[in-house]
């Protein structure tokens, strides 16, 4: 029997948890809190105290939280800024925002920056590493961390689809995404693991400099209780309104990355036995995973994903083609006068990047969500097994 398998199911959420978002919408809103109240200190807390960092600020999406890192930790004109390719435009476009220039590097199997090509794309001109930690899963902060201690680099987390995350050190030591770098930067965009009602970000760190410019950069540069303005930039609040909701909704988070990494063993113990597709699962237990996303990489992923939208199934490709061809970066309409990026390889400077270009031509994102039933895993495993069958 066809049934229908939403990619993403925001109204379940809504639904199963209705009043709590009501109650807490209208004590906001009774008591005029809109902006900067309790409940933004509450839930920036409650992240500092989740991520393990001694700060956490809340602003208005996870690009936001991106520039204001990368700015607190001096980024200027002509600088370079190590990156990836295989990521959302974001972590990209934030260094030109400061007119510096992005250095894209290849990525590995994970999907994250491959570790042994990051010192080959330094030159004096690096200014800080941007690891992504795509899908929820971590990069080898062990190998970055040790490269931005010996280079002098600092590492600003693009941890926007990570939070959760952790990654067990050589010494035993458990740490969290975003606890690593200069800053972490988090995304809380309603898709995500932890999301707010719209568009949402956090940044944390251990560094009280970093902490107290992006307090300022946050609110248009101003220090609200002096009435003084001490930098130019724009209004990247988090409104508490979206703190109040958060809050309501952090209760169950721990509770929803369980259910997360049971609906991942589900599709990786359904889908190993298909050799036309290659699950997310890297045996390498220094990671502990949250899937935001599940990413599989699959043959004839085009054909796959018209026969599983004909069988209900609703996917994603996050990306079909590398963000360095995208028209705003190829396009002189578009480009603005910004200088094409420096790609790197494992060969060295490329023209291209050859792991980033096959991901892009086989990544298929699957429904992952905690309200996800097993019913609807099991179908989704059901019909991709089926339609390689019905191929072979």
């Amino acid at each position: 029997m066809k049934i229908k398998v939403r990619f993403a199911n925001p109204q379940k959420q809504y639904q199963d948890h209705r009043d709590e978002f009501i109650n807490s919408f209208d004590s906001v809103l009774s008591k005029g809190d809109v902006v900067m109240r309790k409940d933004l200190e509450e839930f920036e807390n409650k992240i500092a105290n989740f991520v393990k960092v001694k700060y956490a600020i809340g602003v208005n999406s996870g690009t936001s939280a991106i520039y204001l890192g990368l700015r607190a930790a001096g980024v200027k004109e002509k600088d370079e800024v190590i990156t990836v390719a295989h990521t959302f435009i974001a972590s990209i476009s934030t260094s030109y925002l400061l007119s510096a220039n992005p250095v894209l590097v290849d990525i590995g199997e994970d999907f994250n920056i491959d570790k042994r090509i990051i010192e080959k794309a330094i030159t004096p001109k690096t200014k800080v590493i941007l690891p992504v930690h795509l899908n929820g899963r971590l990069c080898d902060m062990e190998v970055i961390e040790d490269i931005s201690k010996r280079k002098g680099l600092p590492i600003v987390e693009d941890a926007a689809q990570s939070l959760g995350g952790k990654f067990t050190m050589k010494n035993g030591e458990v740490k969290m995404a975003g606890s690593f770098g200069l800053a972490g930067c988090f995304s809380l965009y309603f898709a995500k693991g932890l999301g707010g009602w719209g568009n949402n970000g956090i940044l944390t760190t251990n560094d009280t400099e970093v902490m107290e410019k992006v307090r300022l950069m946050r609110y248009n540069g101003e220090d609200r209780g002096k009435r003084h303005f001490y930098y130019h930039s724009h209004n990247l609040l988090m409104d508490n309104l979206q703190a109040a909701l958060l809050n309501v909704k952090f209760k169950y988070f721990p509770e929803w990355l369980k259910r997360r990494r049971e609906i991942a063993k589900m599709y990786d113990k359904g889908l190993s036995n298909v050799s036309e597709i290659k699950v997310p699962f890297f045996g390498d237990n220094r990671f502990f995973d949250v899937y935001t996303n599940y990413v599989i990489r699959a043959e004839r992923r085009e054909e796959l994903k018209k026969y599983l939208e004909e069988q209900g199934v609703e996917t994603l490709v996050s990306w079909p083609s590398p963000t360095y061809r995208e028209p705003v970066f190829t396009d002189k309409k578009f480009s603005e006068g910004f200088p094409f990026p420096r790609l790197v390889s494992l060969k060295g400077e490329s023209k291209e990047l050859p792991e980033t270009e096959r991901a892009c031509g086989e990544v298929l994102s699957l429904p992952m969500y905690p309200e996800l039933k097993n019913e609807e895993v099991k179908y989704t495993i059901e019909k991709i097994k089926e339609f390689y069958k019905k191929n072979d």
